[in-house]
């Protein structure tokens, strides 16, 4: 055995020898006074109680209030005038049912012309790319072609075949150049003002429909409503097909033609009068000027005009979406399954951003409960509480702590241990859930123990911070025995260890049953 350890041992054994001469003095001169005291007075000195079974509990005593789960004030997030209220105090609703409207026929006509803006900004978009695409694009594609089939058509021999070839893209060439001058079939142009005429008829008997039921309250959600905007969009894209039919063909459109029609007469000629060294250098040159020219195209010479209308569509868009969010703002909906608490309009006000609604969630009844600073050691998360309403004296609700305040708070001027109880469901049958503001007593349940051996507190002498120990009658003399403690509160202590069921402990002068 080490040093250490003979002298740890060696300091126990003392301590514990230095506890039986201390036990062993006090019980003596507690025996021999008490005995001289009765032998003075003759009445019995020293009083004892039995070491008995039963149950101990520790709790504390506060003051509760009924508070809901959550609760939310609900408003409008723009003003009008209220044409729809669904709800009233006492009303039980779930998550997503409509709680009000307002009038929305503006917010309505705003997502329409909103569409229709979105759709023009589509059109000017795909009419910028198709223009592109055709002319300036396409002219340069075209030209590239022709000073390719030129270079091509110089470096093979000529032959019959070819001859009948150029002579017919000559031709061609020239038919194409003859019908954009001649300008735009004039069966393609009525069929574009067929289409417009109807599509013009078609509005007016949507906006007439539509005018017909203005009146009414719901007219932005009718289907008259939505087919004005159908009608509304179709003439705009008859407008747009009417306009790109009647324009006829601009000038990159001919000067392309042209070119077309030059380059297949030179080809014819060089196969006529065969090709020289001259040609072939200016051919050859022809062919890299075209492929600049389109590279230069390709490379972003209207890619400001395309980026701009992008832009205008993407602003378009964002308008629409925050149309149909205003649209969307004029209905009130619950956020949260719960009962309405209060309700501060009536149909017909106009109403700005104030609240309107309470809604709160009293399915779980929720408890805030105040204690004593001193009893905050009874008040941890679980605890079992016992809760009386002053509303229902003769009822024991049942709950648990589900939550402690980390810091102390002051209630009248005291600090105090706020905390929060989840009531048991299951603990109590009411026809009504438990108003908001509900008082009641709780008891807090610090420590329970059941079948504990328990003996008075007068019997128990600390020695020590946390140490116990009684007198135990041995032969008719008190006996100091080491006691090891649970649960205690001002009457009774439950022992552990050290004592047995049936021992006599003393407990001073005062008589303890």
């Amino acid at each position: 055995m080490s040093r250490s350890s003979k002298s740890k041992r060696t300091r126990w054994l003392l301590l514990l020898l230095a506890i039986v001469i201390i036990g062993g003095a006090g019980a003596y001169y507690y025996y021999d006074t008490q005995t001289a005291d009765a032998q003075a007075s003759d009445e019995p000195a020293l009083q004892t109680s039995t070491v008995r079974q039963g149950e101990i509990v520790v709790s504390a005593t506060g003051a509760g209030t009924v508070i809901p789960v959550a609760e939310v004030n609900l408003s409008f997030r723009t003003g009008g005038l209220l044409s729809e209220l669904a709800v009233q105090v006492g009303d039980t609703v779930q998550a997503e049912d409509v709680l009000a409207v307002l009038d929305d026929s503006d917010a309505r006509s705003s997502v329409l012309q909103a569409e229709i803006a979105l759709r023009q900004a589509e059109l000017q978009l795909q009419q910028l790319l198709a223009d592109a695409d055709t002319a300036s694009h396409a002219s340069a594609r075209s030209t590239l072609v022709s000073a390719q089939a030129e270079l091509a058509q110089l470096m093979a021999p000529a032959g019959e075949q070819d001859m009948a070839a150029a002579q017919q893209s000559l031709r061609s060439a020239q038919q194409a150049l003859n019908a954009l001058l001649a300008g735009p079939s004039a069966p393609e142009v009525a069929g574009a003002k067929a289409e417009l005429n109807l599509a013009e008829l078609a509005l007016q008997n949507a906006q007439n429909d539509y005018n017909d039921i203005a009146y009414r309250s719901d007219v932005g959600r009718s289907p008259q409503a939505a087919a004005l905007q159908e009608a509304t969009i179709a003439y705009e894209r008859a407008s747009a097909n009417y306009d790109a039919a009647t324009a006829g063909a601009d000038a990159d459109q001919i000067s392309a033609a042209r070119a077309q029609v030059a380059s297949a007469q030179s080809v014819l000629d060089s196969l006529q009068n065969g090709p020289e060294a001259e040609d072939i250098a200016a051919a050859e040159a022809k062919v890299e000027q075209a492929q600049a020219a389109l590279d230069e195209l390709l490379a972003g010479a209207s890619d400001i005009e395309v980026e701009l209308a992008q832009l205008t569509v993407e602003q378009a868009q964002n308008g629409l979406f925050s149309a149909q969010k205003d649209l969307d703002d004029t209905v009130l909906t619950a956020p949260i399954a719960g009962v309405i608490t209060a309700v501060n309009t009536q149909v017909g006000e106009n109403i700005g951003t104030a609240v309107i609604i309470s809604l709160a969630d009293l399915d779980q009844p929720l408890l805030e409960i105040f204690l004593d600073e001193s009893d905050l050691d009874k008040a941890g998360v679980g605890f079992e509480v016992a809760v009386v309403f002053d509303a229902f004296p003769d009822d024991t609700f049942i709950g648990n702590i589900e939550q402690v305040d980390p810091s102390l708070v002051t209630d009248s001027g005291t600090s105090v241990v706020r905390a929060l109880v989840r009531l048991d469901k299951n603990s109590f049958a009411k026809p009504q859930t438990l108003p908001i503001g509900l008082n009641a007593t709780v008891e807090v349940i610090g420590g329970r123990a059941t079948n504990a051996l328990l003996v008075p507190v007068e019997a128990l002498r600390e020695i020590t911070p946390g140490q116990f120990s009684a007198f135990v009658m041995e032969d008719g003399e008190p006996k100091l025995r080491m006691v090891e403690v649970g649960l205690m509160d001002f009457t009774f202590a439950e022992i552990l260890s050290g004592l047995e069921r049936g021992d006599v402990v003393t407990t001073g002068i005062v008589a303890t049953q």
